[in-house]
């Protein structure tokens, strides 16, 4: 692995100054499980690794009365393992258990698993069913952002080169609220997603849809929230059928590409088909 300096800085603010000193130069190092493949194959060439290792506070999940937060450099098996996010919050801990192998998941962040933006991430998509909330720092202080405005594109987000994903909120989610996500993959979890689906509903007490977020992985350029599909439930009571119409809607508004693992038209349908499963399984979480 070649790179010329190394730093552990100890405070965010100390990691901010390096990142705006060395700028594109230097990338900010969490379980290293993208980044140092990359390094070692000579597809990344940074000049400096900014580890964040050593910053307090950063890889913790805090439960309060208003919401949830979760640091960036939580791995993704504390998450998968956590008894804090159960109930309204288990989406989140059942998509970072389908990442990839436990190996990984024990070295792996959600703060990194989230930053490299890859279409397929499976765990972005339990926080994105639930409205989580991007924290930034910068040379300018901090800011927020929800992460279904995070990502602009394969590989890339709205964070600038001396700006650091920090952690997340999570909003308390409404009483009566069940959510789920569904991996499709040919191998299990150690595979890349062919389709992965999430889905979280809030109903109100004569089963009406208050609330829905659907959400796809590995269908479009960046992990997708489906608006249309949503907006077709909110407001309508809950049926076999409407949840059907709705996966229809959610096919016809991904985008995918043909690869070595699926043609566009297969995952298509896989859309429809695992959408549906997603969200009978958010209703059948609030019902029974």
């Amino acid at each position: 692995m070649r790179f010329e300096e190394y730093f552990e800085p100890q405070t965010a603010e100390e990691c901010i100054e390096l990142k705006h000193k060395y700028g594109e130069n230097a990338l900010f190092l969490a379980g290293g499980t993208d980044i140092v493949p990359k390094i070692n194959s000579g597809n990344l060439r940074p000049k400096a690794l900014i580890s964040l290792h050593r910053i307090q506070g950063m890889n913790n999940i805090f439960v309060e009365d208003d919401g949830l937060y979760i640091g960036a450099l939580t791995t993704l098996r504390n998450i998968s393992m956590s008894d804090s996010l159960v109930g309204e919050y288990s989406v989140i801990r059942e998509a970072a258990g389908h990442v990839s192998s436990m190996q990984i998941r024990n070295i792996a962040t959600i703060g990194g698993n989230v930053c490299n933006a890859s279409p397929s991430a499976d765990a972005v998509q339990g926080l994105m069913v639930l409205d989580a909330v991007c924290h930034i720092r910068s040379p300018g202080g901090k800011s927020e952002k929800p992460l279904c405005e995070f990502f602009t594109g394969p590989g890339k987000t709205i964070l600038n080169k001396d700006e650091l994903l920090s952690g997340f909120f999570i909003p308390k989610p409404k009483a009566r609220t069940g959510s789920a996500y569904i991996k499709f993959s040919i191998r299990g979890d150690t595979d890349i997603s062919i389709v992965g689906a999430a889905a979280a509903i809030s109903l109100d007490n004569s089963g009406i849809a208050e609330e829905v977020r659907i959400s796809l992985a590995s269908v479009a350029p960046t992990p997708l929230r489906v608006n249309e599909a949503e907006a077709f439930l909110t407001g309508k009571k809950l049926s076999a059928e409407a949840i059907e119409k709705s996966a229809l809607i959610a096919e016809r508004a991904c985008s995918p590409i043909d690869d070595q693992r699926a043609t566009a038209s297969y995952r298509r349908e896989m859309v429809k088909v695992n959408i549906r499963i997603a969200l009978e399984e958010a209703w059948r979480r609030i019902i029974e």
